[in-house]
């Protein structure tokens, strides 16, 4: 239920109305939703590891999935009521530092749930019915954007989220047993943020232990510059390239968020059983031909393309948050993910800085501009790949300390 909440900020606010209003209807020239989603993201990756490891201090991950879940709702439902272009673009930029930092938590709480030989099943299920909510927020949005226009789904998405999100927040709870004993309760000062890094660096660069989650984090920073260069910009290149309206863009994402579907739920299958290290794999190779296809692809073959980036973006999740789990000590999970959710929101800065780059040499050449720039993200996924292979192989039985 709460991968299905989250989905409804994630498609209509992020991905899809909020950049279009912002753009279409307001005037404002993109580089203001880049500014106002990067400087959040940053932020987003500046906490992300600190937080989460206070997390894992204090054995709570609760706590903070409900205050940055209603952070996010309250920002999102104040987008509906303001006509201020910066206003809205800082009431957008708190509410994604919300929603994001909330799925740190929300990760992490998959143990609380999650047996051992499972945790690619739970994980898929959770992205399959994210993926149902997204066709939910399009089939509910869609009468409204012919009607009242963007601005007028903010209410509802805001609304949708805060309610598809209440079973999680108020019936999961920290329950994960450690070997060890809990932390008590610790006060956030000037030592603990120095003792805090310390352990981070010691994670990153130190630690043999944790060689396998470098080695993915490194894979993952260069998958996910793509994954999030798709959704960001996803909407604007079918309407630049493909010609594609409103309403088409609308069907497309919904025939997509289909396969994104099957993807989640069979990634989370296949990957228990063959294992996380090489269903990962298979995902990149995927998305590799996928944007080779979605850069030579003419009407009506965009929609193959749809399907199969929908089957990739959602197997993607899935599986590297499985991964995640399976290759640190329970005991870490919190700072793990706050270390991956950081790479995340790092390529999600970096990854539509580059797209606009490549826009401002190429975009004189319209719609070949785009195909071209989509090409130029190739050579991304095959670097991921190489540093995919040198995360050990771990089987979904593996027993974490």
């Amino acid at each position: 239920m709460y991968d299905m909440a989250n989905q409804f900020f994630a498609l209509n606010i992020v991905s899809l109305y909020f950049v279009r209003w912002i753009t279409f209807e307001k005037g404002a020239p993109e580089i203001f939703y880049s500014i106002a989603f990067g400087l959040s993201t940053l932020l987003i990756a500046l906490l992300a590891p600190i937080l989460g490891t206070i997390a894992d201090i204090r054995r709570r991950h609760r706590p903070f999935l409900v205050f940055f879940t209603m952070l996010s709702v309250i920002f999102t439902i104040f987008l509906a009521f303001t006509e201020d272009i910066f206003m809205a673009l800082l009431f957008f930029g708190i509410a994604n530092i919300g929603c994001q930092t909330a799925v740190i938590f929300y990760n992490s709480l998959m143990l609380t749930i999650s047996p051992d030989e499972r945790t690619g099943l739970v994980s898929g299920l959770g992205k399959m019915f994210g993926y149902f909510g997204a066709i939910i927020a399009l089939i509910f949005t869609k009468p409204i954007i012919i009607k009242q226009g963007y601005q007028a789904t903010f209410f509802l998405t805001g609304s949708l989220f805060f309610l598809f999100s209440l079973p999680c927040m108020i019936f999961v709870k920290d329950k994960v047993v450690y070997k060890t004993k809990p932390a008590l309760p610790v006060l956030i000062n000037k030592k603990l943020i120095i003792d805090l890094f310390k352990r981070l660096r010691t994670t990153l660069f130190v630690s043999k232990q944790y060689a396998g989650l470098r080695e993915f984090l490194k894979a993952a920073f260069f998958g996910l510059c793509v994954v999030n260069v798709t959704m960001l910009f996803m909407s604007i290149y079918v309407t630049k390239v493909f010609g594609l309206d409103d309403i088409e863009i609308i069907n497309f994402i919904a025939f997509s968020t289909i396969f994104a579907i099957i993807g989640s739920i069979s990634s989370g299958i296949i990957s228990d059983w063959i294992g996380y290290k090489k269903t990962m794999m298979g995902i990149f190779l995927c998305w590799i031909v996928c944007l080779f296809g979605a850069a030579l692809a003419t009407p009506p073959f965009h929609w193959l393309i749809g399907a199969l980036a929908g089957i990739s973006l959602g197997s993607t999740w899935v599986v590297s948050r499985a991964l995640v789990v399976s290759i640190v000590p329970k005991e870490m999970t919190g700072e793990a993910f706050g270390l991956f959710n950081f790479i995340g929101y790092l390529s999600a800065a970096v990854g539509p800085i580059v797209w606009g780059l490549l826009l401002l040499g190429l975009g004189h050449l319209g719609a070949l501009g785009y195909r071209l720039a989509l090409m130029s993200f190739i050579p991304f996924l095959i670097i991921g790949c190489i540093f995919l292979l040198r995360v050990p192989n771990i089987k979904s039985n593996y027993k974490r300390g």
